[in-house]
């Protein structure tokens, strides 16, 4: 009988209020059936904090729990975050490079949010005929759009970090590939040995749309880049209501009015974070539409390209 796959969730957490979200997520995890391998927790602590008791304890009645305190002195971000992403890859090929399956690097502002989740992304994970070295949800170039002005690239491709990594992965990145942030730095060398792939069961949501992606059954944990992090997570973890549910069939119709106004603000958003997000959500949603309109498109269990 062939062995599950054993996968290992990272949670990198760099103060109380990072911990407080886990704690909930925890919470929701053991309403969850296990999955077919079982969970192994990597309770990843910044060098500025102290490994939490609470987080070991809440994590270890759901699976193997492993607390981590990262090793590497780097401060600031986002020097820190990927500093502690590098000691986590280490960590995985020096101790769990023998097991099939992935990590996932979970961050504070993503929730699981379907009971299979973890067995509906490794089902993907093991889909292809090569096994990637990434997976996660992948972001278009993104431009920012002004009237009366040619277009400006404002974001790279990349597949965002918070993504199912192979368990060697250190080992398969060379050195040039920990200079610069880690997600944007580690694609172009995945993509270029085809083993970078994109799935939207990892999918971008909003404070504003959160309950609307509940629903969606395509997606299975949700990331609220650039939110209100708390509000975000208690979106994601509060039950639809009846109500939310009966209206589930109008959510097509709000998501396109939704994108309608993005697209009309972004003409006249000035830079900064807030008109990055707007447009990315955009360039994602042209992106994700040509996949299923045009004949011969990447198929969303392909590699990106």
């Amino acid at each position: 009988m062939k062995t599950p796959p054993q996968h290992v969730i990272i949670l990198p957490y760099f103060c109380d209020e990072e911990v407080t979200r886990y704690l909930k997520i925890a919470a929701r995890l053991r309403t969850f059936p296990q999955p077919a391998g079982g969970y192994h927790f990597l309770l990843a602590s910044s060098p500025r904090t102290q490994t939490s008791s609470q987080l070991v304890a809440a994590y270890s009645k759901i699976g193997q729990a492993i607390p981590f305190a990262c090793p590497t002195q780097i401060f600031g971000y986002p020097e820190g975050p990927t500093a502690m992403f590098w000691d986590c890859m280490e960590y995985l090929a020096k101790y769990f490079s023998d097991r099939s399956g992935f990590g996932l690097w979970l961050e504070s502002d993503m929730a699981p949010i379907k009971p299979d989740w973890i067995d509906r992304l490794s089902q993907q994970w093991f889909s292809h005929s090569q096994t990637p070295i990434m997976m996660g949800c992948y972001v278009p170039e993104v431009y920012r759009h002004r009237w009366f002005k040619k277009p400006k690239l404002i974001l790279n491709p990349h597949i965002n970090g918070g993504a199912c990594y192979a368990m060697d992965f250190a080992r398969q990145m060379p050195d040039e590939a920990r200079m610069g942030v880690f997600d944007m730095a580690v694609f172009e060398y995945a993509q270029k040995m085809g083993r970078a792939r994109s799935t939207n069961q990892i999918a971008f949501s909003t404070v504003s749309r959160v309950r609307r992606d509940l629903v969606d059954d395509s997606k299975v944990l949700l990331h609220g880049f650039m939110q209100d992090k708390n509000k975000f997570i208690d979106g994601c973890l509060q039950p639809l209501s009846v109500g939310e549910k009966r209206m589930a069939t109008w959510n097509p119709w709000l998501d396109q009015w939704e994108h309608v106004r993005r697209a009309i603000r972004v003409k006249v958003m000035r830079k900064g974070n807030r008109a990055m997000l707007e447009n990315m959500f955009l360039a994602k949603k042209k992106f994700d539409a040509q996949l299923t309109t045009q004949p011969g498109s990447l198929a969303e269990s392909r590699k990106v390209a």
